[in-house]
């Protein structure tokens, strides 16, 4: 296990797996390899896998930012779509920023919103859940 990864549930038979992070910036890294390491087990196109670790990246990334606690990093396969999720307990919830030549940084939903063919926020008490869903054949 690396610095950041607390725990893993690997499942080589399953299409759904699950790791759980600290909060460290390594975090995000890992995250990323991760997932590409989980889609190549499933023969996933090299394509798809670019746009899914971009995908995760941020999620991952703006939980790191603004979230609270471990993070659970989740994948889930059903059919020819792939839905990826994190989950912290901090309660403020992701928005998507109007675009700002002027800011540095803000731009991570927005890439989630165009790479992904839906995503979404589903808040509890506690904390929240991101997820963002892709098409497996690009």
């Amino acid at each position: 296990m690396t610095e950041g990864e607390r725990a893993t549930v690997p499942n080589r038979s399953s299409s759904r797996a699950m790791v759980v992070y600290d909060r460290h910036a390594v975090s995000v890294g890992e995250a990323r390899s991760w997932i590409d390491a989980f889609l190549a087990e499933r023969e996933i196109e090299d394509t798809v896998r670019d746009d899914v670790q971009l995908v995760v990246s941020e999620l991952v990334t703006n939980a790191l930012m603004h979230g609270d606690g471990a993070l659970v990093l989740r994948a889930s396969i059903t059919g020819a779509a792939l839905q990826v999720s994190v989950t912290d307990s901090g309660d403020e919830l992701p928005e998507v920023l109007p675009l700002d030549p002027a800011r540095i940084g803000g731009l991570g939903l927005i890439v989630v919103d165009r790479v992904a063919s839906d995503w979404g926020v589903a808040p509890f008490p506690g904390g929240k859940t991101v997820w963002a869903a892709l098409a497996l054949s690009s």
